[in-house]
């Protein structure tokens, strides 16, 4: 009888190491989003004037968001910059830069901060497609619409490795960040 009951206590505690073990996983899975909403608007507003919020995800690998603009214009303390040369140096000066040239797409800003220097377009690269992992519908035709607009503004913040496009068309700002 004693090892029967033994056996059973021993399933009995295996069962509630379990339980508290996937209790944990649940817990630092959620506590490892990225970034809150209201810390990625808290930051973004020094650049941007946003409103409403229109899509959020944030995971650990990924964070997408996308907001209504009140205004078109970037704020003073991000840097605009109309070549990407000169981003890649005021990156490099401040960590954070805009990149606002009518003469080419986010996209094509992208190829061209890439093949200057490798390193930062790359990143930038990364983490607008790692962030796509976090998108809904609405997100990804906004980042669509973003990347590929003419008259949208290329923006990036090196030290939370997000990159930000203003499509000044549809309104909104996207932002997209991968695995830190």
């Amino acid at each position: 009888m004693t090892a029967v009951g033994g056996h059973m206590r021993a399933r009995w505690r295996g069962a509630g190491v379990l339980t508290f073990v996937s209790l944990l996983g649940l817990a630092l899975t959620a506590a490892c989003a990225r970034e809150s909403e209201a810390a990625l608007r808290d930051r973004l507003d020094h650049w941007f004037a946003i409103g409403d919020t229109v899509a959020f995800e944030a995971r650990g690998d990924c964070l997408a968001a996308v907001f209504r603009l009140t205004s078109a214009d970037v704020k003073a303390p991000m840097p605009v910059m109309s070549d990407p040369m000169g981003m890649l140096l005021q990156i490099k000066r401040a960590g954070r830069a805009a990149l606002d040239s009518s003469r080419q797409s986010p996209d094509a800003g992208l190829v061209d901060l890439a093949n200057a220097e490798r390193a930062t377009g790359m990143a930038m690269r990364r983490a607008a497609l790692e962030g796509r992992a976090c998108m809904d519908p609405v997100a990804e035709s906004a980042f669509r619409a973003a990347i590929e607009g003419p008259r949208s503004v290329l923006a990036y913040d090196r030290e939370n490795g997000a990159v930000m496009m203003m499509d000044p068309v549809t309104g909104l700002l996207v932002v997209a960040m991968g695995a830190p």
